[in-house]
């Protein structure tokens, strides 16, 4: 049997329903957990902070991981922060421009994003809680830890494979992020490189932690982490590189393992949950 220590989970499509909204019982679930010395970190594409308007109540008891492993922070703390260069955002937004895809600088205090696609602001506004319309996005100063592309079209791996893929090289982490929407990164940043430093600063090795995704941007933290569960709905070739499946998100899969992982004291073993492969 192993001890698990550490629970991380994406958002949306993992996490959350159908509708966007949490499970019922994840509150008194992760205070649950952290009762039995086990933590929860919301480990997402969203900044950190709209991750903590989504969890007023659980300050104290959740890590947040904003930005696909781009910033981290616990309880107020800043524990890590991977600021873009300027410069190599800046070609990413004229490379976006180019192609005719809608670009957001995702600042540490708020999306930026060029007024010429406010008509995508309910879109943003799901996932950046702070939107600031721009003329121009090379001209924002802000510090920034993740570009993103939105793609209304629904074609995110086209682009991903076509575009951006090539264009950024060794130079950024790319990653599909779901249908509509490719995430730019610091090289080496990402979900997984996230979890290590959470277990370098916290004492918890990746033996120790159980994660929970749905799509490429989930595939580091899945593989790191010794319980990676992707989610029956989750991207099917993802299903080679990780261990163990969840039963799907408008089904509360996510909570349905971490009851069994309160039932049985934080102790798990592989005979416990369904072969990914």
């Amino acid at each position: 049997m192993d001890r698990i220590r550490l629970v991380a989970s994406d958002m949306d499509a993992t996490l959350l329903d159908e509708n966007s909204q949490l499970p019922p019982d994840f509150e008194a679930a992760v205070k649950a957990l952290a009762e039995k010395g086990i933590r929860f970190a919301a480990a997402s594409g969203r900044p950190l902070y709209t991750l903590e308007e989504m969890f007023p109540n659980l300050r104290k008891e959740m890590i947040l991981i904003g930005d696909n492993g781009g910033a981290i922070r616990w309880n107020g703390e800043n524990l890590y922060t991977s600021e873009m260069p300027p410069e190599g955002w800046r070609a990413l937004a004229r490379k976006t421009r180019e192609v005719g895809d809608v670009a957001v600088l995702c600042g540490l205090k708020s999306a930026y994003v060029e007024r010429q696609y406010q008509q995508y602001d309910r879109v943003m506004k799901q996932f950046y809680t702070r939107v600031e319309y721009v003329d121009d996005l090379t001209a924002v100063t802000e510090p920034a830890d993740k570009f993103t592309i939105y793609l209304p079209r629904d074609n995110s791996q086209e682009a991903y494979d076509n575009i951006y893929g090539p264009a950024c090289g060794t130079e950024f982490s790319v990653a599909v992020a779901g249908k509509n929407w490719v995430d730019i990164m610091n090289p080496g940043v990402h979900k997984g490189a996230a979890l290590v430093i959470l277990g370098e600063k916290l004492s918890i090795s990746t033996a120790e932690m159980m994660a929970f995704g749905d799509t490429y941007n989930d595939a580091e933290m899945l593989e790191t982490a010794r319980y990676g569960f992707l989610m029956e709905n989750g991207s099917l070739p993802l299903r080679q590189r990780v261990p163990f499946l969840a039963p799907p998100h408008w089904e509360y899969g996510e909570m349905q393992v971490l009851h069994r992982l309160l039932e049985q004291n934080g102790m798990v073993c592989s005979e416990d949950f369904t072969p990914a492969h």
